[in-house]
């Protein structure tokens, strides 16, 4: 019995490794895998919550996609500041007051992965935001992923950027060099 309560849990690595620059992949699922909470209304108070959440705790989410029954993010530390462990506290805790029409609510707890270095390089981090943006299309519900209207980014500073666009990733490169101290944008 011990060690079925030990597992309720996800396990977490150390605080630090999602502080700073850190790339992680974010599921967000709902609990008992409700549907019927994802709107377009819903989606625009998400975007706002998501908005603030970046700029307050310095992240950039270069893609998000929202599903009928979760949400993946794929957040990368925007400066050596940064802390998507409170900023993911805070995107819940601002969209749970959204969900109780429907009631749904979040899962627990969010399932993450911390990219390793070969993961978050340009070729790696590319294809598995391919991945999560082609999860409406795996599932079904379009024919392309254009037309998902739930899919988006949110870099703090640039509202232009979306992932629609055909020199998206270049853009998106340039930023992160730029943050890094490498490159003008």
């Amino acid at each position: 019995m011990p060690e079925e309560k030990a597992r309720e849990h996800l396990p977490r690595l150390n605080a630090n490794a999602y502080r700073g620059r850190s790339v992680i992949h974010w599921t967000l699922t709902m609990d008992q895998r409700a549907t019927g909470w994802l709107s377009e209304k819903f989606h625009e108070e998400f975007r706002w919550a998501l908005l603030h959440g970046c700029s307050r705790y310095e992240v950039a989410c270069p893609l998000y996609c929202l599903m009928p029954d979760h949400a993946h993010l794929l957040v990368v530390g925007w400066t050596a500041q940064a802390d998507q462990r409170r900023f993911i506290s805070f995107l819940r805790q601002k969209t749970e007051p959204l969900l109780v029409a429907t009631k749904a609510i979040w899962q627990k707890q969010p399932y993450d992965h911390v990219l390793r270095p070969q993961e978050s390089d340009r070729y790696a981090f590319e294809a598995l935001a391919h991945y999560i943006a082609e999860n409406p299309v795996r599932a079904g519900l379009v024919s392309d992923k254009v037309h998902w209207p739930f899919r988006g980014c949110m870099i703090p500073g640039y509202p232009e950027l979306t992932p629609s666009l055909s020199d998206y990733w270049l853009r998106y490169w340039r930023l992160m060099a730029y943050q890094n101290g490498r490159m003008p944008p």
